[in-house]
Order: C-alpha cells, then structure tokens, then sequence
C-alpha cells in the first residue's frame, strides 16, 4: 500500500459531504451546496427546498467531543427558551453530531440553519438596542443552564497565560515586544484577579456581535458559538464594547438594550477595559496557534505581530492609561 503522508488540516468535497451525511437528516434533499470558508472550522452553505443550512465541519484537534457537544447543548437549550439563536438540526437518531473519518483523524459535523442578513449596525440604534437585549437574554437564559459535559473555562489563564506561552516563540527575535507582551500580561492578570471576585460568572458566547445577523424582517439571530463557554459575563460585554459600541453613545444604547432585561452592574462596567486588552492577548495566541497551523506563515508573521501588538498598546494606553506597560 502506497504510504501517505501526514495531513493537518484537509478540505473535504461538498459533495460527498452532503452524500455521507444528508440520509441522517429528516430534510429535503440539497438543491445546491458550496464551501463558504475554511479555517479553524470549515463551514458549507446547503440550500433545501424547505431552508437553507450551515453545515460546519469541525477542525481535528481544535475542539474536544466534549467541548462540541457542551456547544451544541447550550444552544439547543437557548433555543428552546425561544432565544433567537440558530440552534443545531436534529439528526434522526436524535443526536447533532456525527463523527466524519477525514485524513488527518476524526472531525466532528454538526448542521445549523443559515442565518440570512446583514450584519447588525452600530449607527441603527434599533439594531443596537436589540443586540443588547439579546445578548442580556442569552445571559438570562443560561443562568440555569447545566450539562452533563465539559467545556473549556474563560477563565485568566484561558485568556492571557496560555495565549501568552504560545505568543512568546514567535517573538524570539523580538526582545523588547516578548518583554511587552509579557508584562502586558503580568498587569492584567493581577488586576483582574483583584476584581473577579465581585463579578458575575456564568455562560458567555465569547464572540459577539460579530456572529449575528438581522434578516429583512429586521429580527436578529445569533450563531457562532465556538468560542464560548463558562466565563465572566463582564468578559462578554468588553467584547460587545469592542464590536458594537466603542463609541460612547453607542456603546450606551448597546447598554440600554441589554439593561432592558438585566442589569449592568458597575464591578461589570469596571472590569469591562481589562477584558478588552486581554481579549487581545487571546486573539493574538489564537492566531499564532491554531491560526499559522491552518493559514500558515504567510499571514502570521511579523506584520502580523506589529499590527496585533499596536492594537494592545493602543487599547492599554487608552481604557487604562494608569498602567505603565511600555
């Protein structure tokens, strides 16, 4: 037999995609199917007579089972508290994941609907009220949420040691930005640790509002929920402050929507400028991690870094300027 190599990451054919996994699915058959992207995940569009589907093949070694099905049944559960949220199709034997044997090892399948739109708008303050109240709502909702799976924790070291530890080789030849990153990380660590005590903990999406859409009818829906999990939900307003609402009248509507449901309280609204300089350092590892296995050198390299690093410093200097990391 003809030895193969080794592969990391590979582009399965839509087609027999659709072949191998449509007969588990109580659906219409597919009248047409493309690949959308690929990356940490890899994501096809499949249009039925009946709707049109994301189907999302998992990247091996990114997510655990277990981390997969925790997404998958947090979902189904705001979904079933009539969050608008595109929750996971059921497969006939009940289940929302199958495994797919591609080359590199098992990756894990899972199919949504297709949310249609437009992304929501900062400037529209209907469109910003209701990201708000939504996201309040999928914090609502999964106040009681529990499983009998695990997931990864939001916690400090998710966020800043161990993007940090996977920072620090590529910036070898970079004495003076390691040393930054470094003590970036030191200083935000230390002064979250002296505030999460008073915050609250709970389900967070962890990349939001990047990942929703309101259709024609102006409803908004939430998808995307890979990278969230257990964490402080002052973690998840940063990440609203950071895509919706930098502005400060923004950011207030943003807040008056969400307040519509649930309170704000003022230890959330402290921590928030924390959480957006260490949601940097995340990024950062993220993309130097699993980011140049799957995109390669070509787009994590030093332009990368120096732009990436420019943000940090330029988010540090502005929300917390009483730090001095130079």
């Amino acid at each position: 037999m003809e030895h193969l190599l080794p592969v990391v990451h590979s582009t399965l054919e839509i087609e027999a995609l659709v072949a191998f996994l449509w007969p588990d699915y109580p659906l219409a058959r597919p009248t047409a199917c493309h690949l959308i992207k690929t990356g940490f995940n890899d994501h096809y569009f499949v249009s039925t007579p009946d709707g049109d589907y994301v189907l999302r093949v998992y990247t091996h070694g990114w997510r655990s089972a277990e981390d997969i099905a925790y997404e998958l049944a947090v979902l189904a559960h705001l979904e079933a508290q009539g969050v608008s949220v595109c929750g996971p199709i059921v497969r006939r034997d009940g289940t929302y994941q199958c495994t797919i044997p591609a080359l590199e090892g098992p990756r894990v399948a899972a199919l949504f609907p297709f949310a249609h739109g437009h992304a929501p708008d900062a400037m529209n303050p209907d469109e910003n009220r209701s990201c708000g109240r939504t996201m309040a709502l999928i914090h609502k909702h999964t106040d009681d949420f529990a499983c009998e799976y695990h997931r990864f924790l939001l916690d400090l070291d998710h966020l800043i040691a161990e993007p940090i530890e996977v920072i620090l080789p590529f910036l070898a030849h970079r004495p003076a930005d390691a040393a930054f990153v470094q003590a970036a990380g030191r200083e935000l660590r230390a002064g979250l640790e002296a505030q999460v005590g008073g915050l609250e903990w709970g389900y967070c999406h962890g990349d939001y509002p990047g990942n929703a859409r309101v259709d024609a009818g102006g409803m908004l829906r939430v998808f995307d929920f890979d990278c969230g999990g257990p964490g402080w939900r002052a973690y998840d307003l940063a990440l609203c402050r950071l895509g919706f609402g930098v502005e400060d009248a923004q950011w207030e509507t943003f807040c008056a929507g969400y307040e519509e449901v649930r309170a704000i309280p003022e230890a959330a609204r402290a921590a928030i400028p924390w959480f957006m300089a260490a949601r940097q350092i995340w990024r950062i590892g993220l993309f130097a991690g699993t980011g140049s296995r799957v995109a390669g050198s070509f787009y994590v390299n030093d332009g990368f870094f120096s732009q990436n690093l420019a943000v940090l410093r330029d988010r540090m200097s502005k929300y917390l300027p009483h730090l001095a990391v130079e």
